[in-house]
């Protein structure tokens, strides 16, 4: 069912190397929320081990630097299936000049990477040359504002319209006014549908 594939929202302090999951973290990686203390190993050992080094980088520039970021990279369960997601945050700032947490959150993104995804998006887009242009436009802000490529950010539409039971081109029109309507800089637009896409309803 679509609801099964959750959104998470986590943190990270970069003094004290502690993380925060909300509950549907903890689910995403096929764990009952509080079941375990979140830590670096335990989030680099969750990953598939062709990703795991990348993540790593990450997490080591980001906690210097505070820059926005995504990735995509596949989850490892306790049965050995895999789940594939997309990780979006950027550091937070106090006094210091280096951040001193990041926040951000997973989108699981497994069942729009299957094969049904290609037929899924052909019907999307079919109905009008104007349905077509402005999910494309959507697309664009999403690769924009969260570093995705075409196919992550289909995903990304599909799976809030699917959990927010919104269509496609209705929340891609969303989308295309916060982008053209809203901050010019690429890290506003993205706060600003961030912000959208958490206060979609059902």
């Amino acid at each position: 069912m679509a609801n099964s594939r959750p959104t998470g929202r986590f943190s990270y302090d970069t003094r004290s190397c502690k993380w925060e999951w909300d509950d549907e973290v903890f689910r995403i990686h096929g764990l009952e929320p509080g079941s375990v203390t979140p830590d670096t190993e335990l989030v680099l050992a969750s990953k598939h081990p062709d990703d795991r080094e990348r993540v790593a980088r990450l997490i080591d520039e980001v906690s210097r630097t505070g820059a926005a970021f995504s990735i995509s990279y596949r989850i490892l369960l306790g049965d050995a299936s895999e789940r594939r997601v997309v990780l979006v945050g950027e550091g937070q700032f106090g006094a210091e000049e280096q951040p001193t947490r990041i926040e951000g959150f997973y989108i699981d993104l497994t069942p729009d990477f299957a094969e049904e995804s290609e037929e899924y998006a052909k019907q999307a887009v079919a109905a009008s040359a104007q349905s077509r242009a402005v999910i494309e436009q959507a697309k664009g802000a999403l690769m924009l504002s969260y570093g995705l490529d075409p196919d992550q950010a289909f995903a990304m539409l599909r799976w809030w319209s699917r959990n927010r039971n919104v269509k496609v081109r209705d929340l891609a029109e969303r989308i295309v006014v916060l982008a053209t309507e809203g901050e010019a800089t690429d890290e506003g637009l993205r706060r600003s549908i961030d912000s959208a896409l958490h206060d979609l309803t059902e």
